[in-house]
């Protein structure tokens, strides 16, 4: 998919003639359950239309009670996601674990801590303070302008497609009610933004906790790797990671942040544990390492370029020039081979990656990502 400005993740059809007339309501923020361990549960959910994403959620069940981890993009999709949940056992969620500050995964906190006031919202103390500080500067316009703006042009885009289907009487109506369609999911996901009401973790650690649960031993870690309070599980009887958007299908996505060589000494780590089940953040679960080796092949590639670049006084410009010359080849170190997601590949992972590698070699990145607005206070 392509993603604009993450986490807001805004997928953009600007051309009346891309509406998929087989696409409809039903198919827009649908949560598909699958089972890839006993007690674990992968909820996986299609994106909102035009307008968003929601990150994995992940259900570890006992029966001493449930941990989830992460809670989508909006209350609504953790609403359908919880009746799941009650469909598989009777017993409480106990602790809600958050990933990281990237709103399409914890958006739904609030139904939890509704459904359970007893309920642990547990994640790293780095996200927290992010997700009080900068989410809030990071999504402010897509709410108040991007997302209407987009909403109000789609509009027009629908009238016009009416008028012209008065005239033309062989213009086909599905592609309008098509489009009608879309709008509602994507005015509906817009609502949802705009109302739900910001439910922080209450539990915060600063390298690692573990949680038992019926017996399951659920280790809780941290990694700056996407962000500076990326927060992962990992079942050590079990050997099953849950990742978050460290590791993500089809490809990985760098957009206002990342921290290349942290990044690449996890996804080594990773590797190192030799996982039976790996849960990325965003895709299915994957049964082999294989997709978490290509990854790490990948970044190992592409910063030992970047260093070599940078050692022969070439600017980050030039380097940035030199390794998108290769973004058909490095795509495919990790099975991306059609055009719109090899394009994709290079918008929201590799050019950002390059710079940031670049950067890194001069010194610490810091906490804030690139590209965030102003705090009010600073204008």
């Amino acid at each position: 998919m392509r993603r604009i400005g993450s986490p807001l993740a805004i997928v953009v059809l600007l051309a009346f003639m891309h509406f998929v007339p087989e696409c409809h309501a039903k198919d827009y923020g649908k949560v598909t359950s699958h089972k890839v361990a006993e007690g674990v549960y992968l909820f996986t959910t299609t994106p909102y239309a035009d307008v968003g994403l929601s990150g994995n959620s992940v259900a570890i069940i006992s029966d001493d009670g449930v941990l989830v981890f992460d809670s989508d993009a909006t209350p609504e999709t953790a609403a359908t996601v919880l009746a799941e949940i009650r469909k598989l056992t009777d017993k409480p969620v106990r602790y809600l674990v958050n990933s990281h500050w990237h709103w399409d995964h914890w958006g739904g906190n609030q139904t939890y801590q509704a459904a359970f006031p007893l309920l642990q919202i547990i994640t790293h103390e780095k996200t927290r303070e992010l997700m009080l500080t900068v989410e809030p500067r990071w999504n402010d316009k897509g709410l108040k302008e991007d997302l209407p703006q987009f909403l109000e042009g789609f509009e027009k885009q629908i009238a016009a497609a009416k008028v012209a289907a008065a005239k033309a009487k062989d213009a086909p109506p599905e592609r309008i009610k098509a489009a009608e369609e879309r709008m509602v999911a994507d005015r509906n996901f817009l609502a949802q933004k705009q109302s739900l009401h910001k439910t922080y973790p209450d539990v915060t650690f600063s390298d690692s906790m573990t949680i038992m649960l019926g017996g399951r031993e659920i280790q809780v870690l941290h990694a700056q790797a996407i962000t500076p309070g990326d927060t992962y599980l990992y079942l050590p009887k079990e050997k099953i990671l849950v990742t978050g958007d460290i590791l993500l299908s089809p490809y990985p996505f760098a957009i206002g942040g990342t921290y290349p060589a942290e990044w690449l000494k996890t996804l080594r780590k990773f590797a190192a544990l030799e996982p039976t089940v790996i849960i990325p953040g965003h895709g299915d679960a994957e049964t082999s390492t294989d997709f978490l080796r290509d990854n790490v092949a990948l970044f190992q590639e592409v910063m030992q370029q970047v260093k070599d670049d940078k050692s022969k006084g070439m600017t980050v410009e030039q380097t940035l020039e030199a390794v998108e010359k290769q973004n058909v080849e490095l795509a495919a170190k990790i099975g991306i081979k059609d055009a719109e997601t090899v394009s994709a590949f290079k918008d929201y992972f590799l050019d950002v990656f390059v710079k940031r590698a670049y950067r890194e070699l001069d010194g610490p990145l810091g906490d804030l990502p690139d590209g965030l607005p102003k705090a009010k206070t600073q204008e």
